[in-house]
């Protein structure tokens, strides 16, 4: 959210307490001073001011509040200058206000913007002396716009404002990159305790199935011998031989859970290839998976290019978006390889492309929150993605989902991964 979407309503309020203390100043010099300014002039001033105030404070203007506070602001330099003209012109004591635009113009909007509001002061604050004591009968000692201390009294101003306009806005521009910091630094340390959550919960997990896939695998085993004894026949056996299998794999899978719980969030860079990444995806992915799968570099060099990554991680994250891409084309009955594409330039990009049904707009803008998932009837519960997007956050990349133009999903993973020569 801007800083201006964040201080409209501040300064709206402000407004109607100048309004109040406007309205209140005029009367006690009226009653105790027997002030008498040209009315007519202030209470119209007054009133476009309230009103202003009124259609900004009922109008919602979304996506357009810098340009909403920057008009207020100078508008508001305009008012004052208007209604020190009809009240004693430079010598207003009040005049001291035109600063406090520029403070406020330097804390809510950008340096560009704060500047724009300085010099509308400055501009507004050297006319008074061009219109004397605004027909009151108070003047200035020096009147004459052309004498040494009208000049000196206008440019300690403009000095004054283009000091509070450079340090009050890089001191304000300090104080909300420090925020900003602050804010990432917190998302991350809760996105870190996410992970760390979801891996002692992986190993808990693996640890409780232990048992009833190897009560499974025993009994799968039996079936096996007994089919076999009994001659039931070779597709009865098969299937059994196949049951024994999955539970292996299924056991295997648990086992490596348990021992590398954690591991991806504290795996060593290390140098290798994106040949090498590749290498390692294919081998961690099923058979099935894996021929389900087409590579392809951007160019002849791309397969030999080095990168300092956690290559283990790096291919374990892929892993999971090629299996969504295959679970896409599953779902939507597509019988084509799913595609990836590795690209390098100032990034490394890993494209993983498939022709499914595409994202649906109802989590489109969600994709990458844990337990939000297009796989809801198959059991999917969205951490793969969710992992995907912690992981390129940690490395200081981007996980991006699109839609293809002729159909399907573009699952961008791009990465800083320090790329050196080979």
């Amino acid at each position: 959210m801007s800083n201006g979407a964040l201080g409209l309503p501040f300064l709206v309020r402000l407004r109607w307490g100048a309004i109040a203390g406007q309205i209140v100043a005029l009367a006690v010099a009226y009653c105790a001073f027997g002030f008498q300014p040209r009315w007519s002039v202030l209470v119209t001033i007054i009133a476009l001011t309230a009103l202003s105030n009124a259609l900004v404070s009922r109008v919602a203007c979304v996506g357009r509040h810098d340009r909403i506070v920057l008009t207020l602001l100078v508008v508001d330099v305009f008012e004052l200058t208007a209604i020190f003209a009809a009240t004693g012109g430079a010598s207003n004591p009040f005049t001291v206000f035109f600063v406090v635009e520029v403070a406020l113009a330097s804390l809510l909007l950008s340096s560009r913007e704060a500047w724009t509001v300085a010099l509308c002061s400055i501009a507004g604050f050297g006319g008074l002396f061009l219109v004397g004591h605004g027909g009151t009968e108070a003047g200035h000692m020096h009147c004459d716009p052309s004498s040494q201390h009208v000049m000196g009294m206008w440019i300690a101003y403009a000095l004054s404002a283009s000091f509070v306009a450079h340090f009050v806005g890089r001191v304000s521009h300090a104080i909300r990159e420090r925020d900003q910091q602050r804010a990432t630094m917190e998302h991350m340390v809760a996105q870190n305790e996410r992970l760390a959550t979801l891996s002692s919960f992986s190993a808990n997990t693996a640890h409780e199935l232990g048992t009833p896939l190897a009560t499974i695998g025993l009994a799968a085993k039996e079936l096996s011998r007994a089919v076999d004894d009994r001659g039931l026949g070779a597709d009865l056996a098969s299937d059994a031989r196949l049951i024994v299998r999955e539970v292996a794999r299924c056991r295997s899978i648990m086992s490596a859970l348990t021992s590398r719980a954690g591991e991806s969030m504290g795996e060593l860079p290390v140098r290798t290839t994106l040949g090498g990444v590749v290498t390692e995806l294919l081998s961690g992915l099923p058979a099935p998976l894996a021929s389900r799968l087409q590579v392809e570099f951007s160019d002849a060099s791309a397969e030999d290019a080095v990168i300092v990554a956690p290559a283990r991680t790096l291919a374990q994250v892929l892993s999971n978006l090629v299996r969504n891409a295959c679970d896409a084309h599953e779902e939507a009955g597509v019988d084509a390889p799913v595609l990836l594409r590795v690209a390098v330039g100032d990034r490394v990009g890993f494209h993983v492309l498939d022709q499914g049904r595409g994202l649906p707009t109802s989590i489109e803008a969600r994709i990458g929150e844990p337990f939000v998932s297009t796989k809801r009837g198959l059991g999917g519960l969205g951490l793969g993605i969710f992992l995907a997007r912690a992981f390129a956050d940690r490395m200081g990349g981007q996980l991006r989902y699109a839609r293809r133009p002729d159909g399907g999903t573009d699952a961008g993973l791009f990465l800083q991964c320090n790329r050196a020569m080979p």
